[in-house]
């Protein structure tokens, strides 16, 4: 008996489920939001796109009858999209330099097409703002405002303006951020899940050998550039779409600190104080780690002393 159709509509019925958790259950739902692509992964990792689709179908109904209206083609592009990208290439079979045995798809490269996929989303968020509206972040400001004043209507103005002040001024830039390192997350733990259950294609990446795209490293120099030196709507796009693309180098970043840890007398202990630091440090520590990453890549491209 083919089992795909049922293990994909239950997969299906998970992401949906976890999707949806945050309008009924908010605290708790916020958390299970942050795993919501994991089943939809797990699907596709373990039977392709004959798995991911009918999983696809599956949530997108589950969605529609737990939060019906805008929020479907929301669903569809947050969760939906990537899953459907993230398996298609992780299942992909590629030709290895010189002519040796075919090699899976690198992940770098996977995470990489991600990046490009949400930093095209946010362009396509920019094109569909309005002319004459005071420039995009006046619209998104206006609109975090309109969000807060509608959600704490019975809360005092001095507690909403606390409020407001805290939320990011680069909003879509923290969400493309946190929308790249969620799905990519998802993607490890889909992969842990089937490697686990004994349903994997493909064997687990080594983690450790990530690597990146020169396209995608050179394009996180551009909008850096761009976010320094323009101004206006052009200048505010650059800085979010920096921010975006700073994670791969972030995760490539980490590589490096995980393979320094283990120098030491007691990796685990070093590790635990680096993501202690890490979380508590915010943008520094970010933007710290994600040179890192920099550093790493371009280590990997130095010629070799024997010119090789």
């Amino acid at each position: 008996m083919n089992r795909t159709l049922p293990q994909s509509a239950l997969a299906g019925l998970a992401g949906g489920l976890l999707f949806a958790a945050f309008v009924y259950v908010p605290a708790l739902g916020f958390l299970l939001l942050q795993i919501s692509v994991a089943p939809l992964l797990v699907a596709g990792l373990r039977h392709g796109l004959a798995g991911i689709l009918p999983a696809a179908g599956v949530a997108l109904l589950v969605t529609a009858a737990l939060m019906p209206g805008v929020v479907l083609p929301v669903y569809a592009v947050v969760d939906l999209l990537p899953a459907v990208l993230v398996s298609a290439l992780a299942l992909r079979v590629v030709a290895a330099p010189g002519g040796g045995s075919p090699l899976w798809y690198p992940p770098g490269r996977i995470l990489a097409w991600v990046s490009l996929l949400g930093l095209a989303l946010l362009a396509l968020f920019a094109l569909g703002i309005p002319a004459g509206q005071g420039g995009i972040e006046a619209v998104v400001s206006g609109a975090v405002r309109e969000a807060v004043d509608g959600l704490l209507v019975e809360t005092s103005p001095d507690l909403r303006e606390q409020i407001l002040a805290g939320v990011p001024t680069y909003l879509p830039g923290t969400f493309l951020a946190s929308w790249i390192s969620r799905v990519a997350l998802c993607a490890v733990l889909a992969q842990w899940w089937v490697t686990k259950r004994g349903g994997a294609v493909r064997p687990t990446p080594v983690y450790g050998s990530l690597d990146l795209p020169p396209w995608l490293v050179g394009g996180f120099l551009i909008c850096a550039a761009g976010a320094l030196v323009l101004g206006g709507d052009a200048g505010y796009m650059a800085v979010n779409a920096t921010m975006g693309l700073m994670v791969p180098l972030v995760f490539m970043g980490l590589v490096l600190v995980h393979a320094a840890a283990r120098q030491l007398p007691h990796p685990g202990i070093g590790l635990i104080g680096f993501y202690m630091l890490f979380v508590l440090g915010s943008a520094v520590a970010i933007a710290a780690v994600a040179f890192a990453g920099l550093v790493e890549f371009a280590i990997r491209r130095r010629p070799s002393p024997g010119g090789a």
